[in-house]
């Protein structure tokens, strides 16, 4: 069966995941709780310009820096973008005048982040086990509902006991508590432009650049005040880790905790992992409005499947429907050639 087709409709809701390859625990903690952004072999000093040290990324700002970095240039609206050892939970919604920035957006941080993570833990190949999942959330319960999931995923799996101490990239202390989400890297092309290392007076160190970004509140959110807002999250993540807790007693379960999480081979994987659900048309609280959004799906795949053929036989200029995307080409001269 075919991935299924992208659809990104303005002033929408969605609810994306990806999974590391063979769901290894690729996204280890490597930090110092008190350097979180430097791998604990990087003294703190490192990020002072005054000396030469090169400061060493954790994962944890290899994520932060890449999400920065790609909302410069291709700015969506993140509601949550959290992560635990071997995948990535994100809920965004996008602007008619975003709406050309999402592909861009996921490609420029889904490759940063492989690249910067393989460089980090010394190996090579994919990082992603393949193709993100994207869902539509109907109503803003369900939206809320995915953003807390995506925060308390790592208590619901046992391995710390509350969110706020999680040391996996999270964006719940900047909702819930109003921390910055500022993240540093090195801009090596800059770098590169300007001599390199050829000039002796020419320090890599002058090229080290901060990014700070925002989150932006759910719809249902956006008349709350700030405080309103962070007063709720901490209040909603509060019960998800009460109610993971009372669970964990009542099975007999203990939490990892961070040591023993940072202690983690990262090319390791699950001995027992769960297996994938099927992938549902939507996120929706109501019957009937998930039944009414089938609707508009077929509909909508009824316009894209001829707008597809046609543009892939040649005709460049067909329209298609409002939030699709069209197919990649395939140079048929290319492939033949021997």
């Amino acid at each position: 069966m075919g991935a299924k087709i992208r659809r990104i409709v303005p002033n929408f809701v969605y609810e994306v995941s990806i999974r590391t390859v063979d769901r290894c625990f690729l996204f280890t903690p490597n930090h110092n709780p008190q350097s979180p952004l430097l791998d604990a072999t990087s003294p703190p000093c490192s990020l002072e310009r005054n000396n030469n040290i090169i400061p060493k990324s954790s994962i944890l700002n290899i994520i932060g820096a890449a999400i920065g970095k790609a909302l410069l240039t291709s700015p969506i609206q993140i509601h949550a973008f959290d992560v635990n050892s071997n995948h990535i939970h994100i809920v965004f919604s996008v602007t008619e005048s975003q709406m050309d920035n999402v592909v861009s957006f996921f490609r420029q941080v889904f490759s940063t982040i492989a690249r910067k993570v393989n460089l980090h833990w010394d190996r090579e190949g994919h990082v992603f086990g393949g193709r993100s999942r994207a869902h539509s959330c109907l109503d803003d319960d369900v939206a809320a509902q995915k953003v807390l999931y995506a925060m308390t995923n790592p208590a619901k799996d046992n391995l710390i006991d509350k969110t706020a101490r999680s040391p996996f990239f999270t964006t719940y202390h900047h909702q819930a508590k109003g921390a910055p989400l500022k993240y540093w890297y090195i801009d090596f092309n800059a770098y590169n432009t300007a001599g390199a290392n050829r000039k002796k007076s020419h320090r890599l160190k002058d090229y080290l650049c901060w990014v700070e970004w925002e989150t932006t509140p759910l719809p249902a959110h956006q008349a709350m005040t700030p405080s309103q807002r962070q007063t709720w999250f901490r209040k909603q993540v509060r019960a998800y880790d009460e109610k993971f807790g009372e669970k964990r007693q009542q099975d007999g379960h203990t939490v990892l905790g961070f040591e023993k999480l940072k202690a983690t081979n990262p090319r390791n994987k699950p001995a027992n992992p769960k297996k994938s659900g099927k992938s549902p048309l939507c996120h929706c609280s109501d019957k009937s409005h998930a039944k009414e959004f089938r609707k508009q799906w077929k509909a909508f795949l009824n316009q894209y499947i001829p707008a597809s053929a046609d543009y892939r036989n040649g005709m460049r200029d067909r329209e298609f429907p409002v939030g699709s995307y069209k197919p990649p080409l395939f140079d048929v001269s290319f492939a033949l050639a021997p």
